[in-house]
């Protein structure tokens, strides 16, 4: 796997915690993460799909309409580190963080860590 190949994966996982249709989330998470995948963040733990699925379900409850981009990204031993910035429904920042991801022989990701100070419900 190369580093375009953990990319493409990762940004197909960052579109997943958007506002989209929860038929579209699985989808995507499905492509992007294995089934066991382990989930960690300063506020929670998941293990498994469909744990994940609904954290994320929670957070676009919590900042309906918020989403994520992608400002940078390191990797390599299939390792990959991630600065990102996520966005409210208004398109204004909202929180940046830091995330650690393990992909997975299949370039799925087998684990994903989120570093970020815990927003307020501000949205």
């Amino acid at each position: 796997m190369n580093s375009e190949i953990h990319l493409k994966t990762w940004n197909i996982y960052q579109r997943a915690w958007g506002p989209v249709h929860e038929s579209e989330r699985e989808e995507l998470l499905r492509a992007s993460v294995s089934e066991d995948i382990l989930y960690t963040d300063p506020s929670s733990q998941t293990h498994g799909l469909q744990e994940l699925m609904a954290r994320i379900v929670q957070s676009q409850q919590k900042f309906t309409g918020a989403y994520f981009k992608n400002d940078s990204f390191l990797e390599h031993h299939h390792l990959g580190l991630f600065l990102w910035t996520m966005y409210d429904r208004n398109g204004q920042v909202f929180v940046r963080g830091t995330s650690f991801g393990r992909f997975g022989s299949d370039g799925r990701l087998v684990q994903a860590t989120g570093f970020f100070e815990a927003p307020s419900k501000k949205t």
